[in-house]
């Protein structure tokens, strides 16, 4: 059969120059994908909102995601302030994992205001110019830039976990010199900035599946970029939730040795609970940081056709995305608040005073309110 239309990605051109495209693929020559896994997070919300939003004059779906990425970047401002003020304290400040936890609080704060900032630009700016440095730095600059902090959140956690492990099991001095944390953070930096270089370089825009007209900030490899991106963006996830895995192993094999040296077998079961409560603040931010990260991993290992034309897999694959910048926007929950010692420092600082003025005042109104019911039952 003689057709006068190319057929593109493995399409297959049928009757009255048509073209019968593969799954994940639509156009005229099968040149748009609508395979999920090649959106960005904020045109996967933006096509879900275009596609799905029932009424034309209030697009309920862009209100909710406006709202929960506002509100993760007001709790992620509220945590990482309250982090702050704590882990610049002198003792806190003076030790390796002061300046990991000081540094990991900044990355997170700058990730969730850019992610702010592109669903602005998204909802806002998108469709008013279609101008080429504007495209470039909605679609090249900021959503890379995003990916890279998020990126050195996790290596930053990751190396705070190895600092754990140099502490608890190795018996390292806390307030050493710091160089181990500076130069690893330098590293860190480096090499998560050299492997998104070529996201900044390669990606182009692709036509708009809403309007082939316009652009999208959509974006395919040229095959050997693509395979060398899939290894790194799977990296920066495995390799610091192998590290978190086998650290917690580390420091929970530690303490059952201990354990066993120092107790009989018949109080074995008891201390070793009593012990994990009292660690608690060293199993926590790896077990939140793994199943954060877990499934937007699971469906980046999958690699298929995600069509985002299937509503809940469409969401499914936003969801896994957003998942994995909680961390960073609870970090007061899962470094903080779990460890005596850090509650002990944030208590001297203004928002702790703040809030132990605010719950002292709490708890004399119901010691009143007690002491009110007491004298009526009298």
């Amino acid at each position: 059969m003689i057709c006068n239309i190319t057929c593109l990605n493995d399409g297959i051109c049928s009757f009255n120059d048509t073209c019968l495209c593969p799954p994940c693929y639509i156009g005229t020559s099968c040149d748009i994908s609508v395979n999920v896994i090649k959106f960005s997070l904020t045109y996967a919300m933006y096509y879900d909102s275009q596609n799905n939003g029932i009424n034309s004059y209030f697009n309920s779906i862009t209100f909710s995601y406006t709202i929960i990425i506002a509100l993760m970047l007001l709790i992620s401002i509220l945590n990482n302030l309250a982090c702050l003020q704590t882990f610049f304290l002198h003792d806190i400040r003076s030790t390796n994992c002061g300046i990991f936890q000081i540094l990991y609080c900044l990355t997170g704060l700058i990730t969730l205001i850019g992610m702010q900032l592109r669903m602005l630009t998204m909802l806002e700016f998108d469709r008013l110019t279609q101008a080429y440095s504007y495209r470039y730095i909605a679609c090249n600059i900021i959503p890379v830039l995003i990916i890279a902090t998020g990126d050195t959140c996790m290596w930053l956690s990751a190396l705070l976990a190895i600092e754990f492990v140099l502490l608890e099991r190795f018996n390292w001095n806390l307030y050493r010199t710091r160089r181990f944390s500076v130069i690893s953070s330098l590293i860190c930096l480096i090499i998560i900035a050299s492997s998104h270089l070529h996201e900044i370089i390669a990606r182009r825009p692709l036509p708009d599946v809403q309007d082939p007209s316009a652009y999208s900030c959509t974006f395919i490899y040229p095959l050997p970029i693509d395979i060398f991106d899939k290894i790194l963006r799977t990296s920066h996830i495995i390799i610091p939730c192998m590290i978190h895995f086998f650290t917690s192993l580390c420091i929970f094999s530690s303490m059952t040795r201990r354990i066993l040296l120092l107790y009989s077998r018949e109080d074995y079961f008891q201390v070793f609970i009593t012990e994990c409560i009292r660690r608690k603040h060293f199993f926590i931010p790896p077990f939140v940081i793994i199943l954060f990260n877990l499934p937007h991993l699971i469906l980046h290992l999958k690699d298929a056709c995600e069509d985002a034309r299937d509503t809940f897999l469409l969401r499914m694959h936003i969801s896994f995305n957003i998942f994995v910048y909680f961390p960073s926007t609870i970090t007061f929950f899962i470094y903080i608040y779990p460890s005596k010692s850090y509650m002990h420092q944030f208590k001297k600082t203004f928002i702790g005073h703040w809030f132990k003025r605010i719950f002292h005042l709490e708890n004399q109104k119901k010691i009143r309110k007690r002491m009110i019911s007491n004298d009526s039952s009298v």
